[in-house]
């Protein structure tokens, strides 16, 4: 049997301001089956943590003396993070939690030509980054 050694394991994300991000992460992170967040200790910060099947996200406080305070998603580094859903119908539930705590919305659910069937929602969080709740049928491949 042939191991699978790229799936995500967690991701990090940098925020301005931690009890905005809190609420806005946590609304849509528990909406989609992850456990509360937690607080997690770090050298450097304190930092919030929700995990669940799908791996583990988290939010870090930015540095205050950094000179960027704007996301940018065409400068080097992270574009957007996706994640997965099980059915369209789940796209489209998603997309009416996202309306109801006002989320910035990109473009609504739709289909995409990035592969056969493929369906998705991209909106931003507090800071601007952006993310999306995408379903592909037979994604991932076995």
């Amino acid at each position: 049997m042939t191991q699978f050694l790229g799936k995500l394991h967690h991701f990090g994300l940098t925020v301005t301001d931690m009890g905005r991000s809190e609420a806005f992460d946590g609304s849509i992170l528990e909406y989609l089956g992850y456990a509360p967040g937690q607080e997690i200790e770090d050298p450097a910060a304190t930092a919030i943590i929700w995990s669940g099947p799908g791996g583990a996200i988290s939010i870090w406080p930015c540095n205050p003396d950094c000179p960027n305070k704007q996301w940018d998603m065409h400068s080097p580094g992270r574009h957007h993070v996706a994640l997965a859903a099980d059915s369209r119908e789940q796209v489209d539930q998603f997309h009416e939690h996202l309306k109801t705590i006002g989320a910035n919305i990109l473009n609504a659910p739709a289909e995409y030509g990035y592969m056969p069937g493929y369906y998705a929602l991209f909106f931003t969080d507090p800071d601007g980054i952006k993310l999306e709740l995408a379903h592909t049928p037979d994604f991932p491949p076995a």
